[in-house]
């Protein structure tokens, strides 16, 4: 074989092998977006409600969250006999948090805000990610906890890049990497889902979740999806 021949073959193969590899990737995803409930009954998704608890230093601490997709979210929790509040929309956010001294709503900062506003799609991180322009690459396999996952690399739209480890026997989401800065000081994320669970409608969903640093574990008790939300909840009071 001459050379040439020999090196457009092996560039003909390289090809092969990045096609296949984009197709495998697209194949992972497909059977995550199955096991979480389906195309359809994602996309059905309009609002959500969470009720449960954080552990967190030692203590456990009630939560309720509404979610309207894509649109706002607004969590509350009780603690230390004070009752917080945490709101975030597509253009903005504020915060009541007696906890923290605070009498009256203040806006959120920009790098919180961008954070939270993460949290605005309760379909799913990897649900339609091309239409969100996002990519997304498939490193290979890793051990999670003596669980065999797959690796993939996500970056978002804006370039910022993200870890997520898929189950390699159930396809469910089991751990993400992301790097953040919050008040000037970059940070890596790391959150562990465990403890699936199915609504009613058959949409899994993570009981137990935990975050680290900071050592925060969130239990889910109820979840409800497309309950009436009223925009008064996402309102910033004068």
């Amino acid at each position: 074989m001459t050379r040439i021949k020999f090196f457009t073959l092996l560039a003909a193969l390289l090809i092969a092998g990045v096609a296949t590899y984009a197709q495998t990737v697209d194949e992972i995803i497909a059977k995550n977006i199955v096991a979480m409930g389906g195309q359809a009954k994602l996309k059905e998704i309009k609002s959500q409600y969470i009720e449960g608890n954080m552990e967190v230093q030692g203590m456990t601490v009630p939560i309720k969250r509404w979610v309207k997709q894509d649109e706002a979210m607004r969590l509350e929790f009780a603690v230390q006999g004070t009752d917080n509040i945490q709101v975030v929309t597509r253009t903005g956010g504020w915060s009541l948090m007696p906890v923290m001294m605070q009498t009256t709503p203040q806006d959120l900062d920009p790098q919180m805000q961008k954070l939270l506003q993460t949290q605005l799609d309760v379909r799913g991180e990897l649900y339609d990610y091309k239409a969100k322009g996002k990519k997304i690459e498939l490193l290979g396999k890793e051990p999670v906890d003596g669980t065999t996952a797959y690796k993939l690399k996500v970056t978002s739209a804006e370039g910022l890049e993200g870890t997520a480890f898929l189950d390699a026997n159930t396809y469910l989401l089991i751990k993400t990497i992301n790097k953040v800065n919050i008040q000037g000081q970059d940070a890596e994320i790391t959150v562990t889902m465990s403890d699936y669970k199915k609504t009613p409608e058959g949409l899994a969903y993570p009981g137990t979740t935990e975050q680290s640093p900071g050592g925060v574990k969130i239990n889910i008790t109820k979840i409800e999806t497309n309950g009436t939300v009223a925009d008064t909840l996402f309102a910033k009071p004068q």
